[in-house]
């Protein structure tokens, strides 16, 4: 039986929304407000240049990201006493995860200065289909949802095959930075002319996008599309050498079936930058969870029973996952 991953569930309601109409803006009077975080942590190259292009777009920008790299957090928070401090004027350092960051932002730092939007990146490498379950990147962006802000996650894609490159690590990634960054500007215009005087986005909703790495050329446009249920990378664990002691390596995932054209890792890997709407949702979709309550019926009380009634099918049905 195929497997699904549903961490973060596609919202479709917005593809009548077409996304980033072009309605009038009426001017407002304060620049939009953005709270910038990240996974790779405060000083990563990446969120440098998204800071670096908000401002000179004349956003008010606040970041607040992990101290460290905290890459693959997801939404994971800090029970025990974390701290925080001021770097430098508007930059802040929390010891902590993504979500954490996004938290102390909102919360603390930003406590009585609500900004319109949260950023969450640029991050070093994709963060498509399935891979955006384990993200921080979008992780920090669900958690500034799940607070009432509108939230992007943006990561730019990465070649394994340039791990060891020299002088730096993945270069075509960070080339690819300036770039990404100029198209948050662009994104967060956007967003601001359809928007017109209400929020940003409608409530509860994240963008995930996914930014090519400038290998063999730029971007060849944009494009709305499905979470995949493919991976951007497999794990695999492997000996150090110590005793007891392995470590994590990635590989590229290799699909065992045909995936959906319209997959954001399929564009993705086409060329394209993909946007995916998401709404931070843990929930399966209605028919998916029709099936599995099909499955369990003999053991429902007789009204969820009812609510059972469906088709019976020997698998599920991938047509309801589109």
């Amino acid at each position: 039986m195929e497997p699904y991953f549903h961490v973060v569930r596609i919202c479709c309601l917005l593809w009548g929304w077409a996304l980033l109409p072009l309605a009038a803006h009426a001017a407002a009077s304060a620049p939009l407000h953005i709270l910038l975080t990240n996974d790779d942590g405060y000083a990563a190259p990446g969120i440098k240049a998204v800071h670096a292009a908000l401002q000179a777009a004349g956003y008010a920008v606040t970041l607040v990201a992990p101290r460290e790299n905290k890459s693959g957090s997801s939404v994971s928070v800090t029970t025990s006493p974390l701290s925080y401090e001021e770097v430098a004027p508007g930059v802040w350092a929390v010891a902590g995860s993504p979500a954490d960051a996004a938290a102390v932002g909102l919360q603390v730092v930003l406590r009585d200065q609500r900004p319109d939007l949260v950023v969450s990146g640029a991050n070093l490498g994709q963060n498509a289909g399935r891979t955006a379950n384990i993200s921080g990147t979008v992780g920090a962006a669900i958690m500034a949802v799940q607070l009432g802000v509108p939230a992007v996650a943006i990561s730019v894609g990465l070649f394994l095959d340039e791990k060891t490159a020299q002088p730096q690590p993945f270069p075509s990634t960070l080339a690819s930075f300036p770039g990404a960054a100029q198209f948050t500007v662009t994104l967060v215009q956007q967003l601001a002319l359809g928007a017109g005087t209400g929020p940003l986005l409608p409530p509860g909703i994240l963008l995930n996008v996914n930014y090519p790495p400038g290998r063999p050329g730029p971007p060849k446009g944009v494009r709305v599309a499905h979470h995949g249920q493919l991976g951007a990378f497999a794990f695999d664990y492997v000996p150090t050498g110590k005793p007891n002691e392995i470590k994590l390596l990635l590989r590229p995932e290799t699909a065992t079936e045909p995936q959906p054209t319209q997959a954001d890792t399929a564009l993705f890997a086409a060329g394209y930058v993909t946007v995916t709407v998401l709404d931070g949702d843990w929930g399966a979709p209605q028919g998916v969870r029709q099936e599995v309550a099909q499955r369990l019926k003999p053991l429902l009380s007789p009204s969820d029973a009812g609510a059972a009634a469906c088709p019976p099918s020997g698998r599920f049905n991938p047509s309801l996952l589109r």
